[in-house]
């Protein structure tokens, strides 16, 4: 008998242990999914409010859209896919000097370690003959250490129109794509530090969008052809 107590004494004990221990670890799990979805939230803000940020420091851009659809909300915007970006780098110093027409439109970096570019590659002047459109648009950091790093590239369908510094470390880029409903707005976050991006995309879809319009409005001292009506040939 004297075992038997203490045995069922020893096992309620264990079992009570046993119980405090799950509930232990049952709260640690708790408190650990908790501060993880704080983080993620925290950084969703921040990313939020640095898309503000830049939207606010580019009138002409939201005006622009604003035109073109009345509709166009420019806090609607959604988070459409985060991607690490190919680390193109390679030594190249920065042609676009005082001088150049591109030169007026150079980005500097808040803290001084380069400037961006985003026209010169979309437009080009030939010595001779009219300014033309290249197909593919890019965005290219040239850093103050003699380095060229292409930030991002986008084909046909899409184009770049505006940036902006929003911190030290994030590129907003604001354009468009064309989706098979329609051209939509459509913002970069560009991580510099780690090479990676954030695309938000708008839920407007445009049918018929004259691509290069912003930038033949933006870009006014490129003399850009028109055709016989002042319409855009692209």
């Amino acid at each position: 008998m004297m075992h038997t107590r203490i045995e069922r004494c020893f096992l309620s004990k264990f079992s009570l242990l046993l119980l405090g221990l799950l509930a232990a670890c049952s709260f640690q799990k708790e408190k650990t999914e908790e501060v993880s979805e704080s983080i993620q939230l925290s950084r969703e803000e921040e990313m939020a409010q640095l898309l503000a940020s830049g939207i606010q420091q580019t009138p002409a851009w939201a005006s622009h859209w604003k035109s073109i659809d009345n509709l166009f909300d420019p806090s609607a915007f959604q988070l459409s896919k985060q991607l690490e970006y190919e680390d193109l780098e390679w030594p190249e110093e920065n042609f676009i000097q005082a001088g150049n027409p591109f030169f007026p439109y150079l980005i500097p970096h808040p803290d001084g370690l380069g400037v961006v570019d985003i026209y010169s590659y979309k437009v080009v002047i030939p010595e001779e003959g009219s300014v033309a459109f290249n197909p593919d648009s890019e965005v290219i950091f040239f850093r103050s250490n003699g380095m060229r790093q292409r930030l991002l590239f986008i084909g046909p369908s899409g184009g770049f129109q505006e940036a902006v510094w929003v911190s030290p470390d994030y590129l907003m880029v604001s354009g468009f794509f064309e989706y098979e409903n329609g051209v939509s707005p459509m913002v970069w976050l560009v991580n510099v530090a780690d090479r990676s991006y954030i695309e938000y995309s708008s839920p407007l879809r445009i049918s018929q969008y004259p691509k290069s319009k912003y930038l033949k409005e933006k870009l006014k001292n490129i003399p850009f052809p028109q055709d016989e009506a002042g319409t855009d040939r692209q």
